[in-house]
């Protein structure tokens, strides 16, 4: 494990409150219990960030697909993206 460092920080009491009890619900102290908030924070963004590059990729992959059907003539480009996207793995949850 890393090693700890003691810092100051502030919080609204709200948040305190949350804090604490949340702390004494889990039996674990406060300064863990805003440990893994950070960490569930930070997981959180990699999460949305991989979402976000995956819904940026089938956007590309629907935009070349619109395109070969603007230069071969009409045909079922949606439900052959849909196909496709089916058969994908489904994304990890966490």
């Amino acid at each position: 494990m890393a090693r700890k460092v003691r810092v100051n920080i502030t919080v609204d009491s709200q948040t305190l409150r949350l804090a604490d009890r949340l702390a004494r619900a889990r039996k674990i102290s406060r300064s863990a219990v805003l440990r893994e908030g950070v960490h569930a924070l930070v997981e959180s963004q990699a999460h949305q960030a991989e979402e976000q590059a995956l819904r940026a990729s089938q956007r590309r992959a629907s935009e070349s697909m619109d395109r070969l059907a603007h230069k071969f003539g009409d045909w079922p480009a949606e439900r052959i993206l849909r196909a496709a996207r089916d058969r994908w793995p489904a994304p990890k949850r966490g």
